[in-house]
């Protein structure tokens, strides 16, 4: 008990970030932990499993969306090259 009194008094003295460092109750991911190899790949099997994966159609969309988004913004930085480059060749008298 007079050990837990002493963790608890310890942790109200410090403060921020060295609380944060030095919380033992905080959880340890990954490999860093104690766990085995295979702990941890069951760990990630679980998760992949969580994945919500696009269907064709929302893939199909969503490729379409960033083409034309690219085309678009594509076209906006040649007109602005184009713009300067006259610009700068009237400036320069070419």
């Amino acid at each position: 008990m007079v050990n837990t009194m002493d963790k608890t008094q310890e942790k109200e003295k410090k403060s921020g970030f060295m609380q944060w460092l030095s919380e033992d109750d905080s959880p340890e991911i990954g490999i860093a932990t104690k766990e085995s190899f295979t702990d941890y790949f069951k760990g990630v099997k679980t998760e992949f499993k969580k994945i919500q994966w696009p269907t064709q159609e929302q893939l199909k969309n969503e490729f379409v969306t960033v083409i034309v988004i690219v085309a678009i913004i594509s076209f906006i930085v040649y007109l602005i090259d184009l713009g300067l480059d006259k610009v700068l060749g009237t400036i320069k008298g070419f």
